[in-house]
């Protein structure tokens, strides 16, 4: 744990307020020189040797990780043991071009900068890279997710639900066709944190289940009129139940209930999901999860140092 505060300090240190300058200024050093300093910030490692544990030497003619001492470097019978390639068990480990390039891609990436084209322009990589390694980005937040499920209000606090129609591609034989789908989300007012889980059925049965999995006992539930939504108040996990009937009002004139925050929500992902078209059936739940980090870790200035925190958690090398 020391050491993981160690590695977040630097971390922070490197890539808080990093800016775009920044990243063009470590595309000057050399490969070597740019590896040499990911290994600072613990995005390489220097594995140790399997015989004698100590700290393997880098052989930079190609890039290969090897023990200086002679007898581990050799078999029994005189062959020579197999070496360690310097990206093996880190995030870059499928990289086949220089690492700071994957490192500025990311910037604009995080940052939503240019279109995929103008990304393959500017870095001189290929279509299909530029798409496959922004998956292997999405797949960092969709790793968070899964190590962190989201779990909204408390006692005090105030969760908005709602549900909304969304629409997704599917292959039918010989061309895409559009199908709709149901989301159901939550949002807590002031943290702005939430989250948005696809479903089949928008029955109560379904949605309570969802609403005692992602929403603490004691929170204050806003929710429109649906009846699904009926028996909230009634679980044993003392919620505390408004609504708003959006067939009258777009808030309550009683109780200055609403759901226009999770209204917004939806807007956001939906314009996310236009964009980003054709997001297509199969990876509908990472674009979800690439949504709700940018709204939990995407402030200006923390979201590059934050997507590589959670790298260096996520592929912790020796060091």
């Amino acid at each position: 744990m020391a050491a993981f505060r160690v590695l977040a300090l630097r971390l922070e240190e490197e890539l808080k307020d990093f800016t775009l300058a920044e990243v063009f200024e470590k595309m000057k050093l050399s490969d070597g020189e740019f590896e040499d300093w990911l290994r600072t910030i613990a995005l390489l490692g220097t594995p140790r040797c399997g015989s004698c544990r100590r700290p393997m030497k880098l052989r930079r003619e190609d890039n290969m990780w090897i023990c200086h001492l002679r007898e581990c470097r050799t078999g029994p019978y005189g062959s020579t043991k197999p070496s360690t390639p310097v990206k093996k068990g880190s995030f870059f480990d499928k990289a086949h071009f220089p690492l700071a390039k994957i490192f500025a891609l990311s910037y604009f990436w995080i940052h939503n900068l240019g279109l995929v084209v103008d990304k393959e322009y500017e870095l001189g990589i290929g279509h299909s890279t530029v798409v496959q390694w922004e998956q292997y980005f999405r797949d960092i937040c969709c790793e968070y997710f899964r190590r962190n499920r989201p779990v909204l209000g408390g006692v005090g606090h105030v969760v908005e639900i709602d549900e909304t129609c969304v629409t997704k591609r599917k292959y039918n034989r010989v061309r895409w066709v559009r199908r709709h789908q149901w989301l159901f989300g939550g949002y807590e007012r002031g943290s702005g944190r939430s989250f948005l889980i696809l479903v089949r059925r928008r029955d109560a049965r379904t949605l309570l289940r969802l609403i005692v999995k992602y929403i603490r006992p004691g929170t204050t539930i806003i929710s429109d009129c649906w009846r699904a939504y009926n028996r909230i108040s009634t679980l044993p996990h003392g919620f505390t139940q408004l609504t708003v009937n959006h067939q009258l009002h777009f808030v309550d004139p009683r109780s200055g209930a609403h759901t226009q925050n999770i209204e917004c929500h939806w807007q956001k992902f939906k314009s996310l999901a236009k964009r980003k078209y054709g997001i297509n059936n199969r990876r509908y739940k990472d674009y979800l999860s690439e949504f709700l980090w940018r709204q939990q870790f995407g402030r200006r200035n923390e979201a590059f140092y934050n997507f590589w925190m959670q790298v260096a958690e996520f592929y912790p090398v020796p060091c």
